[in-house]
């Protein structure tokens, strides 16, 4: 697509259950993550847009797989001078103590991994302003140092312009890890690789802006003169995780594990409302992205590191949006242990034949549990289609 093109708008249409599930059920779908893109004006790129740029679905679930050295793939690009609206809207975020919001972009060293706070190092950055609100009117940005930003003109930032970046995002490399951890940049962890604490991330605080709740949160691409050209330029975004969150819908009155914290609570800050453990929780859902009537290629959010999806074969027009849901209508083959052909592309390796999609489905219980097909990603026991997949 030429520069100048029209960007598609995709339809973010939610994978519902096979079968219906409880309202229960239903409540453990609350998470951390946003549920819905409210606009999204794709930046300037000096080529057509690659399949991440084309789904901006995949920002609605937790961090890609990264290392230290090595950013995620699971990103959207906004392109330079690009900007992205999400909500929450089964949850908000709460002004809790310190951080209440993680951001993450892909950023990674481009120097050797520092093993002390001494030294020295360089980050490839694209920073981001941020901005949250209440109501989606009224939006308070995060102050940062415009000298500051004004000074990255290359691929790779230094640690001390790094260190004045602090109230954008995008400038803390990210790892696999516990991304419900807020990293301080200024204080070195040499238990951590990269000394960097948790998952990385950019963490902000609602206090910084006087607010004591918000459900939307803008991002904005700077259009700095930097990024290596091609289609994925400008700042590419991973993931909003809430780590202080209030369910807006359900759950409020139980509190399962007797910890004092209600269960759509803990869900909501992506707690495990069943257990005291502090490792991330979510029952994943997936989104699926149409960017047509009749579509033949269908894609999908990211969904966490290591998930595996089983594989559904059914009619495109089967698809019907209603009040947000999709009606699968008959499904006619289930593939089982289907594994992550990719984070970002297709559906497949290949576009679906026209008049045909392929459906994605969470696998919520490990390989050789001998529960079969699992569970739906409304948390339904799943049970194979009749009849052999083409």
């Amino acid at each position: 697509m030429a520069r100048s093109a029209r960007f598609p708008t995709a339809v973010l249409i939610l994978l519902v259950a096979l079968s219906r599930a409880t309202s229960a059920r239903a409540q453990a779908t609350t998470d951390c993550f946003p549920d819905r893109i409210v606009s999204f004006t794709v930046g300037t790129v000096s080529a057509p847009p690659a399949t991440n740029t084309w789904e901006p679905g995949i920002v609605l679930g937790p961090p890609g797989g990264s290392t230290p050295t090595n950013g995620s793939l699971a990103v959207m690009s906004l392109g330079h001078g690009g900007r992205i609206t999400l909500e929450f809207t089964n949850n908000e975020i709460v002004d809790g103590p310190g951080p209440d919001l993680i951001l993450f972009e892909n950023p990674f060293f481009c120097t050797s991994v520092p093993l002390s706070d001494a030294d020295p190092y360089s980050v490839f950055a694209e920073p981001g302003i941020v901005e949250v609100s209440e109501d989606g009117v009224d939006f308070r940005m995060f102050p940062y140092d415009a000298s500051a930003l004004s000074q990255v003109t290359s691929l790779c930032t230094d640690k001390t312009l790094l260190r004045r970046l602090i109230g954008l995002m995008g400038i803390t490399p990210s790892f696999i890890g516990n991304w419900t951890v807020p990293d301080d940049p200024l204080v070195f962890d040499p238990t951590a690789p990269g000394g960097v604490s948790g998952h990385g991330g950019d963490a902000f605080d609602l206090a910084t802006v006087g607010l004591a709740r918000a459900r939307f949160v803008r991002i904005t691409d700077p259009n700095l003169p930097i990024g290596i050209p091609g289609a994925s330029e400008g700042l590419d975004l991973d993931a909003v995780v809430a780590i202080h969150s209030r369910a807006i819908l359900g759950s409020a009155e139980i509190d399962s594990d007797g910890d004092g914290v209600a269960d759509g609570d803990e869900a909501a800050s992506c707690r495990n409302p069943a257990g005291v453990a502090t490792d991330p929780f979510f029952v994943p859902v997936l989104n699926l992205e149409v960017a047509e009537p009749s579509p033949t290629v269908v894609r999908w959010n990211f969904l966490g590191t290591g998930i595996t999806y089983d594989v559904i074969r059914g009619d495109v027009a089967a698809l019907h949006a209603s009040g947000g849901l999709v009606d699968l209508g008959v499904v006619t083959c289930i593939e089982n242990d289907s594994t992550d052909l990719t984070t970002r592309g297709l559906a497949d390796a290949a576009a679906p034949f026209t008049g045909a999609a392929f459906f994605y489905l969470v696998r919520q219980n490990p390989a050789g549990s001998g529960l079969g097909y699992g569970f739906s990603s409304a948390h339904d026991r799943r049970v194979p289609a009749s009849g052999g997949c083409p």
